[in-house]
């Protein structure tokens, strides 16, 4: 994911983002570890 993350900043677009849903601490861990840093949330709507 690391690896992935800096080829893409540094050879194909100047900035990242994903989305994950609050109860994946798991992969909010691994994200945030890697460098992504929160700066907005959303709210899933469920029918």
């Amino acid at each position: 994911m690391a690896a992935v993350l800096r080829y893409a900043l540094a050879d194909v677009a100047p900035v990242a983002s994903l989305y994950v849903n609050d109860s994946n601490t798991a992969a909010r861990r691994t994200y945030q570890r890697v460098g992504f840093q929160e700066v907005g949330a959303f709210m899933s709507v469920l029918f």
